[in-house]
């Protein structure tokens, strides 16, 4: 099969949840198309629009919905039927061999990457730290491997040079460019467009896991300042900032940038604070100083001469997934 076109498609089963259901459940329910949400837990709490969690959204809006722990209801009561799509979006399972043949051909994934680089769920944290600002949306047909199969659509981008160091503005450019990738997808699947199915290439691919800010985000105060800088950004706003100690407290740093000094520093200096500007410290590190934002931190006021300190135990733990 070289191309594929969905006929007399009715019924839309959306799988997952994130901003961006938000926009395919808008588009299908002015084209008056059933659809039925099935969504995990913690993802039904998640808040998408206008302060709403996924669960008041769609109950807001009358759109049919399941909190499941499995995908087992797709074999109860003839669910899915001829005129079934499902539409995979942030979904958190996986989908087995009996679930994708129940479907025929009918579906599909939206991954907000071009596939087969980061391939995965770790989001644009990556795309800081491996310093690759290159994204984009991949559609394809689901098959049993992650993030694999025959593609349907793939569009790229580049992040502008001036928010490459943000990743909420990060995610605020891809939200608006993938807002119209979906809007013209659903436009061509509901007008039965034609679509060319092309292999996902295996070379040059990456699989990068998905991460956890509390246990993954810990700053190891021995790698070299750009490194660090990276590190602190990737786990910035939205999320609530990369941890360490500092008089044997958690806190959390956000918005890091190298600073502007030619000071060479001894190892034995890394994670002094040498410098507070208002609401920013200045942090000592390898091949420079770092400077990070602390407007957030309000109960803390003696900075100047106090290290910033990460247990190894809580580097190890944060190594292993």
């Amino acid at each position: 099969m070289k191309s594929i076109k969905f006929k007399k498609i009715n019924n839309f089963i959306i799988f997952g949840g994130g901003k961006l259901i938000v926009d395919i459940c808008s588009i299908l329910k002015v084209k008056k198309k059933s659809v039925f949400v099935l969504t995990s837990k913690p993802q039904s709490k998640e808040i998408i629009s206008e302060n709403l969690t996924l669960r008041e959204y769609l109950m807001k809006n009358k759109i049919k919905y399941k909190i499941l722990n499995n995908l087992n209801i797709l074999h109860k009561n003839n669910f899915v039927n001829k005129h079934s799509l499902g539409v995979s979006n942030s979904c958190r399972w996986i989908f087995k061999k009996k679930d994708i043949k129940l479907f025929n051909n009918r579906l599909v994934n939206i991954h907000y990457s071009n596939l087969p680089f980061f391939r995965g769920a770790g989001g644009l944290s990556w795309n800081i730290l491996t310093n690759n600002f290159n994204s984009g949306t991949t559609i394809h047909l689901i098959n049993e491997k992650i993030d694999d199969g025959r593609y349907l659509l793939k569009k790229s981008f580049k992040f502008p040079q001036r928010i490459r160091t943000s990743l909420k503005d990060m995610q605020e450019f891809s939200i608006i460019y993938q807002k119209k990738v979906i809007k013209n997808f659903m436009k061509d699947l509901l007008n039965e467009k034609n679509f060319k199915l092309k292999e996902i290439s295996n070379k040059n691919s990456f699989y990068w896991p998905k991460l956890n800010t509390r246990k993954n985000g810990w700053i190891n105060w021995n790698w070299e300042s750009k490194e660090i800088v990276d590190f602190i950004n990737s786990f910035s706003e939205p999320y609530s900032g990369a941890s360490t100690m500092l008089n044997n407290k958690v806190i959390r740093l956000k918005i890091a940038k190298k600073a502007n000094s030619k000071i060479k520093f001894h190892p034995y200096q890394n994670g002094l604070i040498y410098k507070k500007i208002k609401n920013r410290i200045f942090i000592a590190s390898k091949n420079g100083g770092i400077i990070s934002d602390i407007s957030h931190l309000k109960n803390i006021k003696n900075f100047l001469g106090k290290r910033l300190f990460t247990p190894n135990q809580k580097l190890q733990n944060a190594l292993q997934g």
